[in-house]
């Protein structure tokens, strides 16, 4: 069986840790992580579509900002993904580096909100995926009442399981 290929996108003043890329790569994916500078790269977004497209990448993983910026690329280029405390409660701020994009594109989204991030407000995020629920794309949202910003890496290894099996049991049921 071939590995579905990934892309992994780091949180803001971060970097791709080689710890999430090596539990990502266990966990069946083939990991595309590059290093983002998302203060000054004014294209990051069309940089990473681009590099989506040309990688062929069927996944996206995304942290923080990272979970923002996945969540659009996925809604952009109908992948699905899973988002750690993505920063969608910044949303107001940061729209004004995306192009338009066509939305309800996403079939599968997988959220881990953490109950003690004090980045993210975890409120705003729970708020904004339940505005984002319909009929196109299968979304599950885990409120985990342990997490903070930065997620451990024994709870990133828990939760990237969860959301491989969620979305197998997901594309089982849909072919």
């Amino acid at each position: 069986m071939t590995k579905m290929k990934a892309m992994y996108l780091h949180g803001l003043d971060s970097y791709p840790l080689p710890q999430k890329v090596e539990i990502l790569e266990r966990a069946g994916f083939e990991v595309y992580a590059p290093l983002l500078d998302y203060r000054h790269d004014k294209n990051l977004y069309q940089h990473l579509r681009h590099e989506a497209m040309e990688q062929k990448v069927e996944f996206l993983v995304g942290s923080s900002l990272g979970g923002f910026t996945a969540f659009w690329l996925g809604e952009d280029l109908g992948l699905p993904c899973l988002l750690f405390n993505p920063a969608m409660s910044y949303s107001d701020q940061l729209m004004e580096y995306l192009p338009e994009i066509e939305t309800d594109r996403c079939p599968a989204r997988f959220v881990i909100i953490g109950r003690y991030d004090d980045v993210i407000d975890p409120e705003e995020n729970l708020k904004f995926f339940r505005e984002q629920e319909n009929d196109n794309c299968f979304q599950r949202v885990l409120f985990c009442e342990w997490l903070e910003h930065q997620i451990d890496f024994e709870s990133f290894e828990e939760l990237v399981a969860w959301a491989i099996k969620s979305y197998e049991i997901f594309k089982r049921n849909n072919n």
